[in-house]
C-alpha cells in the first residue's frame, strides 16, 4: 500500500494513494472557489495536527463518523475529510473528502475509509507500506 505524506513534524499526517492519484490531496487542492477557504483551513488543521497531535488541537476539529469502524472526519465549514488513526508517528491517515449533504456521515466514504484502514494495517503487518515524501521537502 502506498501513502502520500501530507505533513511531517512531531507526527505524520498521510493520505492513502489510489494508483497514481491521492484522492484526499486532490480534494484539498482542487475544488470550487466557494470552498477555497475551507480547503485551506483543512490544510492548516492537518499541519497543526502533525505539529501538536490531537491532544494539542481543539476537539471540535474532528468528529467520529463511525464508532464501530473507528473512522473520523476533519470538519471545516461544509467540508469533511475522512481519516483513521494510524500507527506510530502516523497520527492520521486521510482517505477522501466530501461536501457535507446531511446530518449523517457519508456511508460510502465511511465504507471506503474502513476498507483502506484494513489494507493499511495489513500492509503494516506485511511490511509493504510505502510513504511517498512530500515534494516540498
Amino acid at each position: 500500500m502506498d501513502l502520500q505524506e501530507l505533513f511531517d513534524d512531531k507526527f505524520q499526517v498521510v493520505a492513502a494513494m489510489d494508483g497514481d492519484t491521492c484522492p484526499a490531496l486532490e480534494f484539498l487542492l482542487d475544488g470550487e472557489a466557494s470552498t477555497a477557504a475551507s480547503r485551506q483551513g483543512l490544510l492548516e488543521m492537518l499541519m497543526r495536527v502533525a505539529e501538536l497531535g490531537f491532544q494539542g488541537v481543539p476537539a471540535k476539529w474532528t468528529h467520529e463518523a463511525n464508532k464501530s469502524e473507528q473512522i473520523y472526519e476533519f470538519v471545516k465549514g461544509d467540508l469533511r475529510l475522512f481519516f483513521f488513526k494510524g500507527q506510530g508517528r502516523q497520527i492520521a491517515v486521510c482517505t477522501a473528502g466530501v461536501m457535507k449533504k446531511g446530518q449523517k456521515a457519508d456511508k460510502g466514504m465511511v465504507s471506503l475509509s474502513a476498507s483502506i484502514k484494513s489494507a493499511y494495517f495489513a500492509a503494516l503487518q506485511s511490511g509493504t507500506l510505502k510513504v511517498k515524501k512530500n515534494e516540498d521537502d
